[in-house]
Protein backbone atom coordinates (compact mmCIF):
# COMPACT_ATOMS: atom_id res chain seq x y z
CA UNK A 1 0.00 0.00 0.00
CA UNK A 2 1.21 3.40 -0.46
CA UNK A 3 3.52 4.87 2.41
CA UNK A 4 5.11 8.04 2.42
CA UNK A 5 3.67 9.12 -1.46
CA UNK A 6 0.00 9.59 0.53
CA UNK A 7 0.91 12.66 1.87
CA UNK A 8 0.74 13.80 -1.80
CA UNK A 9 -2.92 12.64 -2.26
CA UNK A 10 -5.05 15.62 -1.44
CA UNK A 11 -8.15 15.13 0.83
CA UNK A 12 -10.17 16.51 -1.94
CA UNK A 13 -8.91 13.97 -4.76
CA UNK A 14 -6.13 16.67 -6.04
CA UNK A 15 -2.75 14.86 -7.33
CA UNK A 16 -0.57 17.20 -5.06
CA UNK A 17 2.45 16.37 -6.76
CA UNK A 18 0.82 18.06 -10.17
CA UNK A 19 0.74 21.77 -8.02
CA UNK A 20 2.51 24.22 -9.30
CA UNK A 21 3.51 25.49 -5.86
CA UNK A 22 4.18 21.86 -4.55
CA UNK A 23 6.73 21.89 -7.37
CA UNK A 24 8.17 24.58 -6.86
CA UNK A 25 8.76 24.83 -3.22
CA UNK A 26 9.87 20.99 -3.09
CA UNK A 27 12.08 22.19 -6.43
CA UNK A 28 12.88 25.18 -4.43
CA UNK A 29 12.11 27.15 -7.41
CA UNK A 30 12.29 30.52 -6.03
CA UNK A 31 11.57 32.22 -9.49
CA UNK A 32 8.92 30.15 -9.75
CA UNK A 33 7.53 31.27 -6.38
CA UNK A 34 7.71 34.44 -7.03
CA UNK A 35 5.83 34.23 -9.92
CA UNK A 36 2.99 31.88 -8.36
CA UNK A 37 2.68 35.06 -5.68
CA UNK A 38 2.26 37.64 -8.63
CA UNK A 39 -0.43 35.15 -10.34
CA UNK A 40 -2.51 34.41 -7.20
CA UNK A 41 -1.75 38.42 -5.64
CA UNK A 42 -1.21 40.71 -8.19
CA UNK A 43 1.78 42.03 -9.85
CA UNK A 44 2.57 44.76 -6.98
CA UNK A 45 2.43 42.26 -4.33
CA UNK A 46 4.58 42.33 -1.41
CA UNK A 47 4.33 38.47 -0.67
CA UNK A 48 7.15 37.40 -1.10
CA UNK A 49 8.17 33.60 -2.47
CA UNK A 50 9.00 32.18 0.51
CA UNK A 51 5.22 32.17 1.55
CA UNK A 52 4.69 29.81 -1.54
CA UNK A 53 4.92 26.23 -0.06
CA UNK A 54 3.46 23.50 0.62
CA UNK A 55 4.01 20.04 1.04
CA UNK A 56 0.93 18.17 0.08
CA UNK A 57 -1.82 17.56 2.54
CA UNK A 58 -0.03 14.92 4.05
CA UNK A 59 3.05 17.09 4.64
CA UNK A 60 3.84 19.29 7.31
CA UNK A 61 0.98 21.87 8.48
CA UNK A 62 3.65 24.56 9.09
CA UNK A 63 4.31 24.95 5.36
CA UNK A 64 0.88 23.66 3.95
CA UNK A 65 -0.67 26.24 1.29
CA UNK A 66 -4.18 25.59 2.87
CA UNK A 67 -3.76 24.79 6.49
CA UNK A 68 -6.92 25.74 7.69
CA UNK A 69 -8.63 23.52 4.70
CA UNK A 70 -12.01 22.04 6.69
CA UNK A 71 -11.65 19.23 3.83
CA UNK A 72 -8.32 18.12 4.67
CA UNK A 73 -8.62 18.97 8.54
CA UNK A 74 -11.43 16.35 8.62
CA UNK A 75 -9.29 13.78 6.45
CA UNK A 76 -6.51 14.14 9.03
CA UNK A 77 -9.14 13.76 12.11
CA UNK A 78 -10.90 10.72 11.20
CA UNK A 79 -6.84 9.54 10.03
CA UNK A 80 -8.32 9.34 6.32
CA UNK A 81 -5.54 9.58 3.32
CA UNK A 82 -8.35 11.42 1.37
CA UNK A 83 -12.06 11.78 1.39
CA UNK A 84 -13.18 8.93 -1.18
CA UNK A 85 -12.07 6.73 2.20
CA UNK A 86 -15.26 8.38 3.89
CA UNK A 87 -18.16 6.27 4.14
CA UNK A 88 -20.15 10.11 3.88
CA UNK A 89 -18.76 10.98 0.70
CA UNK A 90 -19.11 13.12 -0.59
CA UNK A 91 -20.39 15.36 2.10
CA UNK A 92 -21.33 19.20 2.00
CA UNK A 93 -17.92 20.71 2.43
CA UNK A 94 -16.67 18.38 -0.54
CA UNK A 95 -19.23 19.65 -2.73
CA UNK A 96 -18.93 23.18 -1.94
CA UNK A 97 -15.20 22.79 -2.59
CA UNK A 98 -16.35 20.95 -6.09
CA UNK A 99 -18.57 23.62 -7.18
CA UNK A 100 -16.19 25.89 -6.98
CA UNK A 101 -14.20 24.54 -10.38
CA UNK A 102 -12.78 21.70 -8.66
CA UNK A 103 -14.14 19.09 -10.81
CA UNK A 104 -11.01 17.48 -11.54
CA UNK A 105 -10.54 16.68 -7.82
CA UNK A 106 -14.13 15.20 -8.26
CA UNK A 107 -13.29 12.74 -11.12
CA UNK A 108 -10.13 11.49 -9.41
CA UNK A 109 -11.67 11.05 -5.65
CA UNK A 110 -14.71 9.04 -7.77
CA UNK A 111 -11.74 6.93 -9.84
CA UNK A 112 -9.92 6.55 -6.19
CA UNK A 113 -13.56 5.00 -4.91
CA UNK A 114 -13.87 3.23 -7.90
CA UNK A 115 -10.50 1.51 -8.50
CA UNK A 116 -8.81 1.80 -5.12
CA UNK A 117 -6.34 4.56 -3.89
CA UNK A 118 -3.18 2.80 -4.83
CA UNK A 119 -4.77 1.86 -8.76
CA UNK A 120 -5.46 5.60 -9.00
CA UNK A 121 -1.88 7.19 -7.61
CA UNK A 122 -0.27 4.25 -9.69
CA UNK A 123 -2.28 5.75 -12.50
CA UNK A 124 -1.09 9.18 -11.95
CA UNK A 125 2.28 8.42 -12.40
CA UNK A 126 4.26 9.46 -15.47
Amino acid sequence: MLNKESKLIGACGLNCAACNIYQAYTKEDVEAQRRIAKSLFGENTTIGPEKITCEGCGGRLDVHWSSDCKIMQCARETKLVTCSQCPEFPCPNLKAFYARGYEKAEQNALKQREIGLEAWWKSQQI
